[in-house]
This record gives structure tokens, sequence and C-alpha cells, in this order.
């Protein structure tokens, strides 16, 4: 099992001292990718997480997806996989558009993905909560059924972020472990990991702060479930933290990362 990590000055200097073990570093090809690829692929090969069109399960802009550069950067990054979002926003749905048809839709996108994409695809669960209806758009499609029969009529793996789900489990007052034993654990091929907070009303909702003992605890129990290629660190600071925090923090929570996965 390889562990990954979202790049960062704070990874990069990490690295450089040899202080931290990664297999990959994590980077969206979008913004400064590019300037900074050379750097990033001499340390280690490149998870890509993103192209800079919100990649995603219902989106209706998919032709906006130029595959051609997607496979080029795939296979100059060495990247094992693809992951998109299984998500649908309002702004995807026409009017009246029922579950069926939500499901059919995905479906159609999801094979659209599949079939340009020359490394395996994976889909990546979304957080369900207030910030994620107003702030991005999302549609409430969160449900294990929902989700799991994606997965298996599309043979497609999961790509599982443990966050998202817990916050879509604290603001449903679903118990977390219930919620995750009714997708596919079978099918995990990568599982994300950072810290959450709550927004100004008090909902849960992903900060990608520093990882608490609770999402220590849920790491180690999802292994028990689930047989991943990769765990990543989703965490590269946060505004208000200094940059000797973040460095101390990450090495922290990686070589905590590395315990777990060498223990089970």
């Amino acid at each position: 099992m390889y562990i990954g990590c979202n790049w960062s000055k704070a990874l990069k200097f990490l690295l450089e001292k040899d202080e931290v073990k990664i297999d990959y570093i994590k980077a969206g090809a979008y913004g400064d990718f590019e300037n900074e690829f050379s750097t990033m692929r001499s340390m280690k090969p490149i998870l890509i997480h993103g192209l800079g069109k919100f990649e995603r399960t219902g989106m209706k802009d998919i032709n906006l997806v130029d595959f051609d550069r997607a496979n080029s950067i795939i296979k100059r990054c060495s990247s094992p996989h693809f992951g998109i979002h299984l998500e649908i926003k309002n702004s995807d749905m026409y009017e009246g558009m029922r579950d069926e048809n939500i499901y059919e839709y995905m479906c159609k996108q999801i094979q659209t993905f599949k079939k340009n994409i020359e490394v395996p695809l994976l889909l990546e669960n979304v957080p369900d909560s207030p910030i994620e209806h107003t702030v991005f758009d999302c549609y409430p499609y969160f449900q294990p059924k929902k989700l799991t029969k994606l997965f298996l009529d599309n043979n497609v793996d999961f790509l599982l972020d443990l966050t998202h789900a817990k916050i879509t489990s604290k603001y449903h007052k679903i118990d977390v472990h219930e919620y995750l034993n009714g997708l596919p654990l079978e099918r995990v091929r990568e599982i994300h990991v950072n810290g959450s907070g709550y927004d100004e009303e008090g909902f849960p909702m992903d900060t990608h702060s520093s990882m608490e003992k609770e999402d220590y605890d849920l790491l180690r129990w999802v292994l028990t479930y689930s047989k991943p290629y990769v765990v990543t660190l989703e965490y590269a600071g946060t505004k208000k933290e200094k940059e000797a925090d973040i460095i101390a923090s990450l090495k922290t929570q990686l070589r905590e990362i590395q315990n777990i996965i060498i223990s089970r």
C-alpha cells in the first residue's frame, strides 16, 4: 500500500530534507501545475486529480474536457488512475429531472470518461452539507444505495474520501461506520484523508486541516474492510497556519499514516 500527499512548499521542504517517505505527489493539472511539474516529477510520480474543468459524473459541459491533453498529462505523470467527483450540480440538471433520470445521465457521462481516459477511472464521493448546496450548487446525491449502483453498473473503482463521508454522516446524523458499510468498500482503490471543521453556521465542512484522532481511527477502521492501492493526505496547510507549523504538522501526519499502514 502506497502513500500520497498534496503538493506544497512544506512537502517539497520535507522531501528535500528526506524527513518523510511518500510514493506519490498529488496535484491538479491547472494553475501553476506546468511551472511546478518538473520539480514534482523529479521527486515522485504524480497522482493527477483534476484538469481544471470541475470534472464530475453529472457535468453538462463534458465537451470542455480535452481527453488528448488529459491522457498526455497522465502519461507524463505516471498517474496510475484518474478520479472524478461523483456529483451533479443543480446547473447540470434540467427541469423535472427525477432520480432515475439522474442515474441514467450520470451513467452516460461516466462511460464517456471511462472510454476516453487511458487509465482506470475512479469515482470520488463528495460531502453533503449546506455549504455544498449553496456555495458549490451540489444536488444532494449521497445515499449509499444510489452511489453503489453507479459503481457496480458502470464497473468502476472507488476513490473514498473519508472526510467527505464523515461530513455527510455528521450532517445527516448517521453513524459514519454505518454509512461507510453501505458503500462498495471492496472497490476502494484510493483513500483521501485530512481533518475537517465547521462553517459559520456550525455545519460540518471540509477545511483540509490537520488530521485528528477521529480521522486516524476512521482510517484504521476502514483499512480492515478495504485494500486501497494508495492512501493520500490532502493537507497543504491552512491560511491561518505559519509555514513552520505546517511543516511540523505535515511531518507528523505522514508518519502517523505510515505507522497505521505498517501496523495493519
